[in-house]
């Protein structure tokens, strides 16, 4: 009954998570790109009047200048802001409530500001629950797997296997550990990079560290698969983290293991003190006979 429970508040949790990603999608592109397009109209109307005044000045065709603009819009494209579009807006969201913040995109106008301060602060705790509540749930399935392989193919006796959540977290960091494998070569090709850079920026991700140096995504791919198939690691990957943790945090038995071994090599060094006194006062005693004996030889 209690699983059953939990199971309808992790749906219901991330179908709210699920909602709330999406009313934050449209709410940023329509503040944000909304707000891109007085900026863009000034720039329009200054490049019409460049384009008079160098046609006049320097006997320039239209079409030879308007060749110059798109060199030089195709060289400085680099350090053009985000075009706010809906995957863009996705991007930025997720960004947000995980706390991973690249930052290559970010709000300009002060109402995507205040939305964003707003936003985060609720999004932020709701990602962490639902977080802890994967990690939990993935936890529960690593001890049930644990426990039916080592009393089914091992042939143990039934009940909780010996450090279980040991084992656990051992599977947890393989699981991590392949997740990060298969997102770095798979971003291989699909972002030209090498493996060490594709293994170094999804464990930059992860772990929510966020540098910006290498981002997934930044480098031009625009096919929505791709998009989708870099959320999946994403999420996939924090909620790895998220397991991992889970499991690190129930680790007793390995505790306790490392106590009685302290508490043991105390107990041997203990007993070495006691006999190394022991054989120090018998050889005490033995030179004071030697020398009590040769005092009364004539």
């Amino acid at each position: 009954m209690a699983s059953s429970e939990k199971t309808y508040t992790l749906l219901f949790l991330f179908l709210f998570w699920v909602i709330y990603l999406t009313v934050g999608i449209f709410i940023f592109r329509a503040v944000e790109h909304d707000g891109d397009r007085e900026p863009e109209k000034t720039k329009q109307e200054l490049l019409e009047r460049i384009r008079g005044n160098i046609t006049a000045k320097y006997n320039m065709s239209e079409s030879e200048f308007d060749s110059i603009v798109q060199q030089i819009e195709a060289a400085s494209s680099s350090n053009t802001g985000p075009e706010w579009s809906y995957m863009e807006s996705l991007s930025f969201v997720i960004q947000l409530v995980t706390t991973i913040g690249y930052g290559n995109i970010t709000p300009v106008t002060t109402g995507g500001r205040v939305l964003c301060i707003i936003y985060a602060f609720f999004g932020i705790p709701i990602n962490i629950l639902l977080l802890q509540l994967i990690g939990q749930r993935m936890l529960r399935g690593e001890r049930d797997l644990v426990t039916k392989f080592e009393t089914r193919c091992l042939k143990r006796e039934p009940g909780v296997p010996k450090y279980l959540n040991e084992k656990c977290t051992l599977l947890g960091f393989l699981l991590l550990m392949t997740l990060l494998v298969t997102s770095a070569a798979v971003h291989m090709d699909i972002e030209n990079w090498t493996f060490f850079e594709g293994f170094y920026a999804y464990f930059i991700t992860f772990t929510t560290v966020g540098f910006g140096d290498l981002i997934p995504g930044a480098g031009g791919t625009k096919a929505a698969w791709h998009a989708v198939i870099r959320i999946m690691f994403i999420i996939s990957g924090l909620a790895a983290m998220s397991n991992m943790i889970n499991a690190l945090v129930s680790c007793s038995d390995a505790g306790k293991l490392l106590r009685r071994l302290k508490s043991r090599c105390g107990r041997e060094r203990s007993v070495e003190i006691e006999m190394d006194e022991t054989k120090g006062n018998g050889s005490v005693e033995l030179n004071e006979s030697i020398k009590y004996f040769q005092s009364k030889l004539p």
